[in-house]
């Protein structure tokens, strides 16, 4: 990399190439290093090959568990209108400067929540991170919600905070919830990914986690909203 690249150029280029990266299936292994104090050295390491089967629980299990309550549901938000982007992050209250949920992730949100009350799935706490595309979903789905400012998307924030807010994350998996019920949280995909590893895709996805108090949290799979749309239809 020639030295005279700017750090404002480098910065726009590491922040392409994150981008793109997040929008592939890929699992991802993502490690920057600081040589000198002009250039660094970025290395990716690609795993295309999925998750053994073994290794996640299947859907019809995920549903059978979670009915017992005593679980964690991140949810991340439902379908956005991609042609909207965050312009202004110190007013979450203002919709109008974010990417918001498209006509279509209106509809997922609300067919994942009547899904999920058809299945008696007993739903305890519901907090969302303070976009308006996650208290949206989570208001369409399940019509109540307690926005919650540390579900906040990390990509806008620096690295301390990104670690402060993964730590608050797993502590939120690892609680229990309130006896049979299972709390849900909403939120984006960094976050998830910062706290566990897990990459959230696609939007509206489902990743199920069983807390283990001060053991931490189990990660037991996800339900997709096709997957979701398929169990609406069999009820």
């Amino acid at each position: 990399m020639d030295n005279s690249y700017s750090d404002l150029q480098r910065g726009h280029v590491m922040n392409e190439l994150i981008r793109f990266l997040l929008n592939t299936n890929s699992n991802l292994l993502l490690s920057v290093k600081n040589v000198g104090k002009t250039s660094c050295l970025l290395f990716l390491c690609l795993f295309t090959t999925p998750l053994k089967s073994e290794e996640l629980q299947d859907v019809e299990t995920l549903i059978q568990n979670i009915r017992s309550g005593g679980y964690i549901l991140y949810m991340r938000h439902a379908q956005t209108n991609r042609s909207q982007t965050d312009t202004e992050i110190d007013d979450l209250s203002d919709c109008s400067t974010q990417r918001n949920l498209s006509l279509e992730g209106q509809k997922q949100a609300k067919l994942i929540g009547n899904t999920l009350q058809k299945l008696n799935i007993p739903i305890g706490k519901i907090n969302t991170s303070p976009y308006c595309r996650c208290f949206d979903t989570a208001q369409l789905a399940f019509g109540r919600a307690d926005k919650f400012s540390d579900l906040r998307f990390t990509i806008s924030t620096n690295q301390q905070e990104t670690q402060r807010l993964a730590e608050v994350l797993k502590n939120l998996l690892a609680t229990e919830p309130n006896a049979g019920t299972n709390t849900i949280l909403v939120g984006h995909t960094g976050n998830l990914r910062e706290a566990t590893g897990v990459w959230p895709k696609p939007e509206g996805v489902i990743h199920i986690f069983k807390p283990l108090r001060e053991k931490g949290f189990e990660h037991l799979g996800r339900i997709t909203p096709a997957q979701w749309h398929a169990l609406n239809a069999e009820i």
